[in-house]
């Protein structure tokens, strides 16, 4: 549930979704919601206890994300930073596992054996790289790749 402002200060500008534990880290986006003392200070609760009162109030959604402003967010990892590891060090390792489970990372390829095949011909026939590209919509470097040419050395 994304609000459309920020739980810690109100403003309604530059929000973002902040996930209270990393997703990498719990190994699943959502969790059952333990309950609270609502009589314990806050100071002696865990991050549960205060994620579970939070999500009572409709604050925190039921995938364990806060809506907060560029500001707060950069707060909340700034404290995260000392309790876990950093946030691209997250990123690596959800990235990983995403490729061991068979995932694809990145934006799908438009080469295909169609398009190699079509590509080699009009290279062929003396059509440069650039026109290729805008000829067949795609890249200078899908062009490339398939022609096994490396950009560099062009």
């Amino acid at each position: 549930m994304k609000l459309s402002f920020c739980a810690v200060c109100g403003i309604t500008e530059d929000l973002h979704q902040h996930h209270i534990d990393p997703v990498i880290m719990t190994g699943a986006k959502r969790k059952k919601h333990k309950g609270f003392d609502a009589n314990k200070p806050l100071s002696q609760c865990n991050s549960q206890e205060i994620f579970a009162f939070l999500f009572s109030q409709g604050i925190i959604s039921d995938d364990e994300e806060i809506t907060v402003c560029s500001y707060h967010h950069n707060i909340l990892h700034g404290i995260i930073k000392y309790q876990r590891t950093e946030h691209t060090k997250l990123i690596r390792e959800g990235q990983r596992k995403a490729k061991e489970r068979g995932v694809h990372i990145g934006r799908p390829s438009v080469l295909n054996d169609d398009k190699k095949n079509t590509i080699k011909l009009l290279r062929e026939k003396g059509m440069g790289i650039l026109a290729i590209s805008k000829q067949l919509n795609c890249g200078i470097g899908t062009v490339y790749k398939s022609l096994g040419i490396d950009k560099g050395s062009k």
